[in-house]
């Protein structure tokens, strides 16, 4: 994991930029703030789960997580320095089939090169109570 971090904007402004465009519904603005070459590391008990890479991959990583849940993201807690960040979140998961859902607190590890997000690694709190949604 490369936490090399090349810009005057450091690691804590950037993630920060990048909640507020997520929060602000900007998908196309927080892509930009993403590496030509992010990697972006899911559970893989999830549906979604595996290493998604490029932007590409970071579509395809919604498309798939799309086919799923719905999700609000609540309360993020930023903490970190220019070069490492950990973002803690608030998340509720509605599975789309079934209408149920789970809260749960999402970590997220941030690294960066040349002052953009590189790769996040996600850990979601409860993946049982979140694939719990899921069934019939």
């Amino acid at each position: 994991m490369s936490t090399q971090h090349d810009s005057p904007a450091g690691g804590l402004a950037i993630v920060t930029e990048l909640s507020r465009r997520f929060a602000a519904g900007d998908g196309a603005g927080a892509l930009a703030l993403f590496h030509p070459e992010i990697r972006i590391e899911q559970p893989l008990s999830l549906p979604h789960g595996g290493s998604y890479h490029g932007h590409a991959g970071v579509a395809a990583m919604g498309e798939s997580f799309g086919r799923y849940w719905e999700r609000s993201i609540d309360n993020p807690r930023i903490f970190g320095s220019d070069d490492a960040v950990v973002q803690l979140t608030t998340q509720t998961w509605t599975a789309l089939e079934s209408g149920r859902h789970a809260t749960v607190d999402v970590v997220e590890l941030f690294s960066f090169t040349d002052g953009m997000v590189r790769e996040i690694r996600v850990f979601q709190q409860d993946t049982h109570a979140l694939l719990a949604t899921l069934e019939p």
